[in-house]
């Protein structure tokens, strides 16, 4: 699949907020600090799309993400 764009939808902390899954949805899923938010970016080609951070566990939300207006 070729990614021609790639947008930020929401983060929360409760899964029931997520939005409906009227869409194809593909989780990453890890400990802290693997490497989660690094391959959502080379995926996307979007150096900043989603946030990195060199300080482990700081990851507390799910974040959503719209890829190409058909998948999270």
């Amino acid at each position: 699949m070729v990614i021609k764009s790639a947008e930020y939808l929401i983060s929360n902390v409760d899964w029931q907020k997520c939005p409906v899954a009227d869409k194809p949805e593909y989780a990453f899923i890890g400990r802290s600090n693997v490497g989660k938010s690094s391959l959502i970016n080379l995926l996307t080609s979007r150096e900043k799309l989603a946030k990195t951070s060199g300080t482990p566990g700081k990851t507390q939300l799910i974040n959503h993400f719209l890829i190409n207006n058909r998948r999270r």
